[in-house]
């Protein structure tokens, strides 16, 4: 079994090695490979997966079968984050199933900021969305991809996240690093949690909640630069939620589970209406031990980009822009124009 896993592992490594500028068609293969790759791993951990078939009118990538219950899946691999128009398409595709049947979805481009956000508002909830981050978590980092689902099945349920992340960032003076969020450990008979074990790295003096890779990216950076000034010794975890209204299911998880004594930073776009913003973080969160920062209408505005420009740039541009952006930033100069900016840059340093 050890061979198999390690084998799994090694071809999961070479697929995510692709380069950004491979051709097409390496592309479409790797795209083939990968749904292979998932068998091979659904088939390893005993889920009893069942490769791609056609029900009348539509396509379904397989599924899984978990403790009784049979799961829906949809794997994507695809250049740029996934639009709410697609999980639309899959979303529509569970409901015409047995009452109760949950999807889960696969995307290793990730998804876009607005994406989780549509599905969550007012609807039912009945996918669950993975990327590869928690590949990441599931293969090179051997916890399993029945133990990574099983806890972002218990998010969705208990805080109604059904984006929950397996992997944050922390972020100290000296460097920034990907770090699991937890680790959890499943009785196997019972099939349930018995234990909650922190990984030493994800000890962490501030918790910041973000919406999207491109806030994290930014706050990563600024982290950096802020604590690298000041000499101090502080760490930072950042959490993506995928979201802004999402953003107080993510943090009630995570406070709930695993951080409840840290301080929570939530970090936001105004979107031109910073007091709504405020309030609906007021009305969804749990937890008393949290503060603000809302730049508006976005975080950009900290870097001073256009953010309709941004939007026409592919992830990987957009992400460079951000980086350079960030690091000629002039922080003293922002402090004295920019109240949010003010208001994060003292949470970094625990003022």
């Amino acid at each position: 079994m050890e061979t198999e896993l390690i084998s799994i592992r090694e071809e999961y490594e070479e697929l995510i090695g692709l380069a950004s500028n491979a051709t097409g068609v390496d592309k479409r293969r790797r795209g083939f490979a990968f749904e292979r790759l998932l068998y091979k791993l659904f088939n390893f951990e005993q889920l009893e997966p069942r490769t791609g078939y056609r029900p009348l009118g539509e396509q379904i990538d397989g599924s899984i079968y978990l403790d009784g219950r049979i799961y829906l899946l949809e794997a994507k691999w695809h250049a740029e984050p996934l639009p709410a128009s697609t999980l639309y398409q899959f979303k529509g595709k569970v409901e015409g199933k047995l009452a109760g049947t949950i999807g889960i979805f696969i995307s290793m481009s990730g998804y876009a900021e607005d994406a989780v956000d549509a599905l969550v508002l007012g609807k039912t909830l009945n996918i669950i969305l993975l990327d590869q981050r928690d590949l990441d978590v599931a293969i090179a980092r051997s916890l399993g991809f029945t133990n990574v689902l099983k806890r972002k099945l218990r998010m969705a349920a208990e805080e109604g996240a059904i984006y929950f992340p397996s992997e944050g960032e922390i972020v100290t003076a000296e460097k920034k690093k990907l770090v699991e969020i937890d680790l959890l450990h499943y009785d196997h008979v019972s099939g349930g949690v018995v234990t909650t074990q922190a990984i030493d790295a994800t000890t962490a003096d501030l918790l910041i909640v973000c919406e999207g890779d491109t806030d994290r990216e930014i706050i990563a950076l600024l982290s950096e630069r802020i604590l690298g000034k000041a000499g101090s010794n502080r760490s930072i975890k950042i959490t993506v939620a995928r979201g802004k209204i999402t953003i107080p299911r993510v943090a009630n998880a995570l406070w709930n589970t695993f951080y409840s004594e840290s301080k929570v930073l939530i970090v936001t776009d105004g979107d031109d209406d910073p007091v709504r913003t405020k309030e609906m973080l007021q009305k969804g969160l749990e937890f008393n031990e949290w503060i603000a920062a809302i730049p508006n209408p976005s975080i950009e505005v900290w870097l001073d980009l256009d953010v309709s420009l941004m939007k026409k740039w592919r992830l990987e541009h957009r992400l460079e822009q951000c980086r350079q952006a960030a690091s000629n930033l002039e922080i003293e100069e922002l402090l004295k124009r920019d109240e949010q900016f003010a208001l994060f840059h003292d949470a970094i340093l625990g003022k």
